[in-house]
């Protein structure tokens, strides 16, 4: 075969693989779930709606809450509606987050007929010619197993003998759940302003009082006692 017909083959290949690949592959599908735990606590600030905007240690954050969100104060279940400004709020927040890993597998075996900057192309037994990408939609190598080995595409040459499982990788898929459970406090209400209580000041006497009753009265008593005083002497 000429090398115009050659590269013809290997452009109609491209068209044509898929189809056969999918006849041929098989997936397999891991999932791991990690889950993170996070705390916001603050001094509510003001509310717009379904916009919070909350007095953080660090600083404002202002939060998009959604329909329906929920909020327990004193025992009970409200809405945002209900959330006023000078509020204490504490919520708990669990985000839950699964990974799905899918890997590609494909089976197949043939002599390596071309080399090209982004893959390789294989012919098989029957002469059928089948291109493969050094990446995967990831973006890791493609690689095939071979006696228990796992051989990157991008060391194999031409006219090499490739008999094996074709190994790739599809991006990861992540999907994400959250959970919050928020609680909120009324501000304490203001302790009362002490009483002013006036100190009890003796009693003064008026500016219009006078000693002058006190001096008259000492005055007669004198009088009396000198009066007794010279009637003792003329009974002597």
């Amino acid at each position: 075969m000429s090398m115009p017909w050659r590269l013809a083959a290997c452009m109609l290949s491209l068209t044509v693989v898929p189809a056969a690949l999918a006849q041929q592959s098989a997936s397999t599908a891991t999932e791991s779930t990690a889950v993170r735990n996070t705390t916001k606590s603050g001094t509510v600030e003001s509310v717009a709606g379904n916009k919070v905007v909350l007095r953080e240690a660090d600083g404002l954050h202002e939060y998009n809450l959604p329909d329906g969100f929920k909020v327990q104060l004193d025992g009970r279940e409200v809405g945002v509606s209900e959330i006023k400004p000078g509020m204490a709020v504490n919520a708990q927040i669990t985000d839950t987050v699964t990974t799905r890993q899918v890997k590609l597998t494909r089976i197949d075996s043939g002599t390596v007929a071309q080399v090209a900057p982004g893959g390789i192309v294989i012919k098989e037994k029957n002469g059928d010619l089948k291109s493969y990408d050094f990446k995967d939609a990831a973006g890791n190598d493609i690689y095939f197993v071979r006696d228990g080995k796992e051989v990157s595409l991008r060391n194999v040459k031409v006219g090499e003998r490739l008999s094996g499982t074709f190994v790739s990788t599809l991006p990861p898929q992540e999907t994400s759940q959250r959970s919050v459970v928020a609680k909120a406090t009324a501000p304490a209400a203001p302790a009362p302003e002490p009483v002013a209580v006036a100190a009890a000041t003796p009693q003064r006497l008026p500016k219009t009082a006078s000693p002058l009753p006190l001096l008259g009265l000492l005055a007669l008593i004198s009088a009396g006692v000198a009066l007794a005083l010279r009637g003792v002497r003329a009974l002597r």
